[in-house]
């Protein structure tokens, strides 16, 4: 990438298994990465490490990608784990309540929240979620899909008056869906911006910052075929040009 793009801090997974001696691992999938490229972005890899240590990178970009993950924590949001609630992560955990609650802090950075980024930024800024969707909400759709992901399996309303809309130019698009966790209370100075035909929430804004945005879907797998959606990550690459 030419000097002078924006640099964009994406945050890591942290794998740790019994494969052996080399089964720690911190991991992004590739299409984020490619999505951001294709903006005109340069990508900085950020791992759970010490707080000072994460903020010191963090003040080296211009933006803050949110990335998807496992469950975020119940307690996070004052519950207790649902029967059907999946696997955490404390150190994702530690990674997302300081990059997010930095980026909360500065409103004029640039944040794009994916799949678990926004139910994270959500529940850090002071809402909650729905642990279970298929348990908790009667009627639901199927939130885990097993078509190819580049393929939208559920339509999506869009609100009228949302950066969202504005970006897309429709009220209706089709996404993907990989999830079984959802917002629930907005949190405070967000709104809802896009719901599934269940009512499950796909996409929230901030309403004062200058560029806040989560998706609950992954543009970023389906934006190889559909171009409509790499607008999302042409806006957000925009935004984080200093």
């Amino acid at each position: 990438m030419l000097m002078g793009n924006p640099r964009i801090g994406v945050l890591c997974n942290h794998r740790d298994s019994d494969d052996g001696p080399f089964s720690e691992r911190q991991l992004v999938n590739q299409p984020y990465l490619d999505r951001l490229e294709e903006a005109g972005a340069n990508c900085l890899l950020i791992h759970d490490t010490s707080e000072d240590d994460i903020v010191a990178l963090l003040e080296l970009c211009d933006g803050l990608l949110v990335t998807g993950g496992p469950d975020v924590d119940p307690r996070d949001y004052g519950c207790q784990p649902h029967a059907k609630f999946g696997t955490v992560s404390p150190r994702r955990e530690h990674l997302d309540r300081v990059a997010v609650g930095y980026a909360l802090e500065c409103p004029q950075l640039p944040m794009l929240g994916i799949c678990r980024g926004i139910q994270a930024i959500n529940v850090i800024a002071g809402g909650t979620l729905i642990q279970d969707i298929e348990s908790e909400i009667d009627g639901a759709l199927k939130h885990r899909q097993s078509s190819p992901g580049w393929y939208g399996t559920h339509d999506t309303s869009i609100a009228g008056d949302s950066r969202l809309r504005e970006l897309l130019g429709a009220e209706h698009v089709s996404v993907n869906s990989y999830h079984h966790q959802a917002v629930d209370d907005c949190a405070p100075g967000f709104s809802i911006v896009a719901r599934a035909a269940d009512g499950v929430v796909e996409a929230i804004e901030r309403d004062e910052a200058h560029f806040c945005l989560g998706v609950q879907f992954h543009p970023e797998i389906m934006a190889k075929r559909d171009e409509a959606l790499m607008c999302i990550f042409g806006a957000f690459v925009d935004a984080c040009v200093r």
